[in-house]
């Protein structure tokens, strides 16, 4: 009878032991342990904020003021450091290649990805004079020729002969 009174108080004491070294290691499998993510509302170091205005479909960064808009062409500045446009222009534009240099980053053929897909840009990024960057933005689109000519009409389109030479030698003069 001793034995089946001591049994319940046994089995007590062992659920005890075991609760007690379980809890003293914490079981880390179930857990995930991550990186706490950026907040979506800050900019890195050097990312430019878009803006409102637009050239060809491309938004410009907030602090970029258009100062000429033309048909084919438009310029804009602003107080951003040329390296920092590059990259902004460089992250929505679709480009082959980029020409770096110490006066200027050049994009020569490039699809505004916002933009209309069949025309192709060149833009310009340089310093500004005072401080800050300039952006310039031209059309460089191949005109399609015109359908329905023969060869002789672009010939004398061009102002030539089809061999080559021209049709009034006396207008280059």
């Amino acid at each position: 009878m001793k034995r089946l009174l001591c049994l319940p108080l046994i089995l007590t004491l062992g659920a005890c032991q075991q609760e007690s070294a379980s809890s003293a290691v914490p079981d880390l499998s179930s857990q995930v342990v991550s990186a706490p993510a950026p907040p979506l509302d800050h900019l890195a170091p050097g990312e430019l904020a878009e803006g409102s205005d637009a050239l060809f479909g491309l938004t410009l960064p907030r602090a970029l003021k258009v100062q000429r808009r033309f048909r084919d062409s438009a310029h804009a500045s602003g107080p951003v450091s040329p390296e920092d446009l590059s990259n902004y222009v460089r992250q929505r534009v679709a480009v082959a290649e980029v020409e770096v240099g110490a006066a200027r980053t050049v994009f020569p053929r490039a699809r505004i990805l916002a933009g209309d897909a069949s025309k192709i840009y060149r833009l310009e990024v340089a310093p500004r004079r005072g401080g800050g960057s300039e952006l310039s933005v031209r059309d460089v689109t191949p005109v399609p020729p015109p359908e329905g000519l023969t060869d002789a009409e672009r010939w004398r389109r061009a102002g030539m002969n089809p061999d080559g030479t021209p049709l009034n030698p006396k207008a280059l003069q």
